[in-house]
This record gives C-alpha cells, sequence and structure tokens, in this order.
C-alpha cells in the first residue's frame, strides 16, 4: 500500500529517525514520529494514521502496550509492535491488544518491509470486510423497514378510501348545507395528508406503481424552475443549467416532479435567510469500478439529476442517516422524516442511484442518477381533462370484485352514482360464476389481491378468455403483486391506487372503457 500514512512511537531519537528514513525510502508517509503515548495518542487522534509502529518500551506514564490499549477501537489501526523484549508477561499484556504485527529488534529493512506489507494488506482487507458487512446491515435494515411501512400503507390504503368515498358522497348529499359541507371539506383534507403519508410509506417501500416514459429531463427542469420560484419565495433565487445534449431518460415524470419537489422545499428549509437553489443535469457513465463500490448500482448511462442549495449543510453523522425513513432534525410536528427517503425509494424503483455531498455551513447536494433511455423518441401521451367529471355511457356495466365488504359497498355506490350499473363479487369464483350468467358486463373491476386461490390478475384472464373485449382496471392499495414487475405497471395494464377520490375513479373508468391507453 503506497503513500501509507505511518506514526512511528520509539523514544530513542537516533533509532526512531532511523526508522523514519527507512519508511520513506519505501514509499510511506511518515505523518508523525513521537517518543510518550501521551504524544503518540494526541497525533493518532489529529492523522487516523493506517498503521502505528509502537516501541513496547517508551519513556512517559504509559509504556508502549497501554498506549495501544487507548487507541479507539473505532479507528481501527493496525499495530506493529517493536520490542527488545519477549518475556512471557510482555508478550501476554501485547497480546490483549490484539496487535496486528511483531519486530524483534534488532530487525532488517527486509523483516520492517515485509511485516508492514503484510499488515497493511490484512489491515486493507479487513476493512473492506467492515465496509460490506455495514452496507449489508443498512440494506437489511432499509429493506425490513420498508415491508414494515409497505404493510402499514396497504392496510391504511384501504380505510382511507372508504373515508374519501363516503365523504364524497356526504358532500354531493348535503349541497343544500354549505355549513356542513365545509366540514366534509376539512375532513377530506385531512384524509389526503393521510393518503399523502401513506404515499410516501409506499415511495420508500418501493411499492408504489410506476409509469416510466422517455423524456426530456433538461425540459422537466426549466418548467419546474419556474414554478419552484413561485413556490418557495423571493429569499430563494432558483437557477437551472441544462446541457444541450443531455440524453433522454426513462423515468415516471410525476413522481420525478414530486421528488425535485421534496428536495427543493427541503433545501428551502436548509437556507432560513435565503439563499440559492441550483437545479442542474448532466449526461453520466458509471463503471464497473464505481458499481463495486455501490450496492444496486448497475454500471452503464445515467443522466445526472442535482439539486444544490447554499444552506445550512449537515454533519457527516447526519448525512448518513438523511434516508432513513421517519429521521428528521427538525422539530417535532414540523416534519415527517419521510421526504428523503421517498425520494430513495423512487429512485432505487427506478433502477437509479442517489448520493447525499453536504458539508455544515456550506450547503447540500443531492445527485439522482436516473437511467438514461435506449432512445431519443420522446413519449408523447394525450393529457387527460381534468376538468371533467365523466360519467357512464348508456347500459355500461361494471363488475366490482373486492374481499373488503365496505370498500366493496363503497365502489358499487360510487359506480352507481356515476351512471353505472354496478355487479359485485367477493372473490374469484364468485366473479367467474358472474360472468358465465350475466349479460352485458364491459368493465372489470378487481382487486388486486384476493382470496380463494384466485388473484385479480388470474380473474381476468379468466375472464377474458370468456369475454375477449372484457376491460380490466385493477384496484390496489399497494404494488407488490403479480401485475407489477420490478416497480413498473405492464404496458396495457390499467390500476387506481387507494385511496381514490369520486373524480379519480370516473376518468379512470372512462379512461379504460374508451380504450384511453
Amino acid at each position: 500500500m503506497p503513500n501509507a500514512r505511518i506514526i512511528v512511537v520509539e523514544d530513542e531519537r537516533i533509532v526512531g529517525l532511523h526508522l523514519e528514513l527507512m519508511l520513506k525510502s519505501f514509499g510511506y508517509d511518515v505523518v508523525a514520529n513521537v517518543a510518550n503515548g501521551e504524544q503518540a495518542l494526541q497525533a493518532i487522534e489529529e492523522t487516523v494514521p493506517d498503521l502505528v509502529l509502537m516501541d513496547v518500551n517508551i519513556e512517559g506514564e504509559i509504556d508502549g502496550i497501554d498506549t495501544a490499549a487507548r487507541i479507539p477501537p473505532s479507528h481501527h489501526i493496525p499495530v506493529v509492535y517493536l520490542t527488545s523484549y519477549s518475556d512471557e508477561a510482555t508478550l501476554e499484556r501485547a497480546r490483549a491488544t490484539r496487535p496486528h504485527g511483531y519486530l524483534l529488534k534488532p530487525f532488517s529493512e527486509r523483516e520492517l518491509r515485509a511485516t508492514i506489507e503484510m499488515v497493511l494488506e490484512r489491515s486493507g482487507t479487513e476493512k473492506a470486510l467492515r465496509v460490506s458487512e455495514e452496507r449489508l446491515r443498512q440494506a437489511q435494515k432499509m429493506e425490513v423497514v420498508g415491508q414494515l411501512a409497505g404493510g402499514v400503507a396497504h392496510d391504511f390504503n384501504n380505510l382511507l378510501a372508504i373515508i374519501y368515498g363516503n365523504l364524497d358522497l356526504l358532500d354531493e348529499a348535503l349541497i343544500d348545507r354549505p355549513d356542513l359541507r365545509q366540514i366534509v371539506q376539512n375532513t377530506i383534507d385531512a384524509a389526503g395528508r393521510g393518503a399523502s403519508l401513506t404515499h410516501q410509506l409506499l415511495a420508500y417501500s418501493r411499492l408504489q406503481p410506476l409509469d416510466p416514459r422517455v423524456l426530456d429531463l433538461g425540459k422537466l427542469i426549466v418548467d419546474m424552475s419556474k414554478l419552484l420560484q413561485r413556490t418557495l419565495g423571493e429569499t430563494i433565487e432558483v437557477q437551472n443549467r441544462v446541457p444541450s445534449d443531455l440524453w433522454k431518460t426513462l423515468i415516471d415524470p410525476n413522481q420525478l416532479e414530486n421528488a425535485v419537489l421534496n428536495l427543493s422545499v427541503n433545501a428551502r428549509d436548509a437556507m432560513p435567510n435565503g439563499g440559492k437553489l441550483m437545479i442542474e443535469a448532466q449526461n453520466a457513465i458509471l463503471d464497473a469500478a464505481y458499481a463495486e463500490q455501490h450496492l444496486e448500482v448497475a454500471p452503464g448511462r445515467y443522466v445526472m439529476l442535482a439539486v444544490t442549495d447554499s444552506g445550512v449543510g449537515m454533519s457527516k453523522d447526519v448525512a448518513a442517516r438523511a434516508l432513513e425513513p421517519f429521521f428528521t432534525t427538525k422539530p417535532t410536528g414540523q416534519g415527517t422524516g419521510l421526504g428523503l427517503s421517498m425520494v430513495y425509494g423512487f429512485v432505487k424503483q427506478s433502477k437509479g442511484h442517489i448520493k447525499i455531498y453536504s458539508e455544515e455551513g456550506h450547503g447540500t447536494s443531492v445527485k439522482l442518477y436516473l437511467p438514461a433511455a435506449a432512445t431519443d423518441q420522446e413519449d408523447d401521451r394525450v393529457a387527460i381533462d381534468q376538468s371533467e367529471l365523466p360519467g357512464a355511457k348508456p347500459g355500461e356495466v361494471v363488475l366490482v370484485v373486492e374481499d373488503d365488504p365496505m370498500v366493496l359497498r363503497l365502489a358499487i355506490q360510487l359506480l352507481a352514482s356515476l351512471g353505472y350499473q354496478a355487479l359485485e363479487a367477493h372473490d374469484g369464483p364468485e366473479a367467474i360464476a358472474t360472468l358465465e350468467r350475466a349479460g352485458r358486463i364491459d368493465l372489470l373491476f378487481t382487486d388486486v389481491v384476493l382470496p380463494k386461490g384466485i388473484n385479480g390478475t388470474a380473474l381476468a384472464r379468466n375472464a377474458q378468455r370468456r369475454r375477449p373485449q372484457l376491460k380490466v382496471l385493477y384496484m390496489s392499495g399497494y404494488t407488490a403483486d403479480a401485475i407489477i414487475h420490478h416497480g413498473v405497471l405492464d404496458k396495457g395494464v390499467h390500476m387506481l391506487t387507494k385511496p381514490f377520490r369520486k373524480v379519480e375513479l370516473a376518468r379512470k373508468v372512462r379512461q379504460v372503457l374508451d380504450g384511453d391507453s
């Protein structure tokens, strides 16, 4: 390990200087050459070297063995003892400090060099192993928390779907009671905050359905910069920098906009007295060497999106935990700790990579590496008119399949209020029986997870074999299901994610029935 940083602890100055000359001739960097334990410990704290050559018998109140015992274990600094003593008592004390080697005086240059190289190689291997173990522990922790968060979000979304739907129906029934409609609206707003929380949990858990498209990230950045300038306030100067030859990226545009918004709001909070927010993009290639050092990174072409602020920055400890769910440095009630973890989950689910660079007092830069598209042909889809509440066409029939009785009853009520004739089934076998005996059915609206051995996907395949023209719309509280491959909706698959509002149901059902893919 050339250029390794070494501290020499030797109280015989001639011997110490000779050691230093030999080490420098080997190509090592001697960062300190001291004579006693107190000086050694101070030098170790200041420089954190790669190796300490420690004479056992040194001047001062503590000898070399006691000095080695006081080196913080967290530094993981290997020690090689230099000694003229080999009595059993001394060796026993030395062994207790778990040194990496011994050199018995007098020793040759060859012995010194061979011992150092062996110790540095062993130390490097141990360091790599520690890093790998820590990454594995962190990945396992994030995975477990993600599974827990996803399960909670799924159950909570079912409850919110019921709350949302009944509030919508109640709001329509109270058309002549504006005082009561305001109470309903306040409750809808509160439910919306709950839905936002579950959305963040699903994003972190990598369980949200993604609809990736080929898009021009540069255009998205420019458009968002205008919006962010109004959102963040006059004290924040928003700038963007996008090269003209930026590659297209394959990403879900709506989720990407949410990620940029989250990062920008975090940046604003880190600049209480104002500052500059820079949003920039550039082409990047992450090679195999980089991929070996970072979990879940595949070598290849990426488009790097960086959101950088001039704010207060983060300490190393805070930056190391910034992506963890529910971790926040904000006062109680001012943050959920899910903003950055949501961005992390979205980027990972998109097969991307995220890095945080921060320095206290100098700001923070969050870099998202998003997969580059294999084509420059942008995905141009017709937007749905968000101002209308489309209803049923004459005679249209929807078969609703849902094992939760309350969600089923609500879906039937909502569809009926939109003018559809709604049939119901609690599971796959009951739905198949309904398909066999019923007349007209235009749409199968089914939950993904169903009991009795037939899930929503299998039911849809069975139903479309019986009725080839039947349209299918799935609903789900989370997306760890058969219709989602690696977090991405299969081509031609339509899903409505719980909780959904009446207006969302109306638009999605109409979109599927009209064949708008």
